[in-house]
């Protein structure tokens, strides 16, 4: 959940690298997103919530990195396409990861029947494709509307658990998602008041 705090990070670093106009809209939106991804994630589920202080330092960390990945591929995108800015990321988490990765691990992995399928269609669809989609629309539309948008991610992952897996959905999860989807219209209605 706490990397889901991403948006409020790119959103205030946005106004002075990208001059991106922080709106009440926009407060609003953050506040509707991150609020949102609490509820989806069950924050208020206190029997399963454990906090520690390297967790909550660790979770935090996520959402700034997450947020600086995604200020790092706008700045990027003023001179390299999404294709290029996604080889340099995907290239440099890479070796980033290899000391922490067992090469028998990977290998034992590869080794299973079918799950090289499964790794590619892995590589293909959600790392690929998304990170596309992802750096396409930094070149399109704010860095700050991007990582808001993005909180969709856990909504639809908790919709899609429930509707594929038969996982529970409790009404503050949609109530949770709820507010990330009114983030997100408001969003779209706050850039159809600027357009001419």
């Amino acid at each position: 959940v706490l990397m889901y705090t991403a948006p409020a990070w790119v959103t205030l670093l946005s106004i002075p690298l990208f001059q991106e106009r922080l709106t009440p809209h926009k407060v609003v939106a953050v506040v509707l997103a991150i609020v949102g991804c609490a509820l989806v994630g069950r924050v208020y589920n206190l029997d399963a919530v454990r906090l520690n202080y390297l967790g909550v330092l660790a979770g935090l960390g996520a959402g700034l990195t997450y947020g600086f990945y995604t200020l790092f591929s706008k700045a990027a995108q003023r001179r390299y396409d999404a294709w290029v800015t996604l080889a340099y990321a995907l290239a440099l988490g890479t070796v980033f990861m290899l000391p922490f990765q067992s090469f028998a691990d990977l290998r034992r992995a590869v080794a299973q029947p079918g799950s090289l399928f499964w790794l590619v269609l892995l590589g293909l669809g959600p790392t690929l494709g998304a990170g596309l989609a992802f750096n396409g629309a930094l070149r399109l539309i704010p860095a700050s509307n991007v990582s808001i948008v993005a909180t969709l991610e856990p909504a639809i992952a908790t919709l899609l658990g429930w509707a594929v897996l038969g996982e529970r959905l409790e009404p503050l999860q949609l109530l949770g998602t709820g507010f990330i989807l009114a983030a997100v219209v408001m969003l779209h209605r706050e850039a159809a008041l600027w357009q001419p």
